[in-house]
């Protein structure tokens, strides 16, 4: 990290890796807590994946390991990925929660057509 241009991609990518880690919440509490979790869920999988993106690279460059920063910069990348994964895992899981609980209720006038015959079962659009 030479130039002002490579200071100011490595910290955008490293907020970044923090954007895509931060879990929504009803409390400021609860945001902390969830990103923390977050953070420490993806951990030893950005560390493993990044751990053998590594080796890779010295093989390919006869033992000649990668600059600190390339490496973080690989490991940002790795919990970027990870971090979008495991987000829509969670909102999906959290929309299906919602599906469930609403099961019960009786549908709306817009969630269906209604048919001009009454006999005939209704769809779902």
């Amino acid at each position: 990290m030479q130039t002002l241009r490579e200071k100011i991609t490595f910290v955008l990518t490293a907020l970044a890796y923090l954007v895509f880690h931060i879990r929504t919440g009803p409390t400021m509490g609860s945001i902390i807590s969830g990103t923390v979790e977050q953070l420490l869920t993806t951990a030893p999988y950005c560390i493993g994946f990044t751990f053998v993106l590594v080796a890779v690279i010295r093989y390919m460059h006869d033992g000649k390991r990668p600059a600190w920063d390339r490496i973080a910069r690989i490991f940002f990348t790795i919990g970027i990925l990870f971090a979008f994964y495991f987000s829509l895992y969670e909102y999906g899981d959290r929309a299906e929660q919602e599906r469930k609980k609403s099961e019960g209720k009786p549908a709306t006038e817009s969630r269906y057509f209604q048919h001009d015959n009454p006999k005939l079962p209704l769809y779902w659009a």
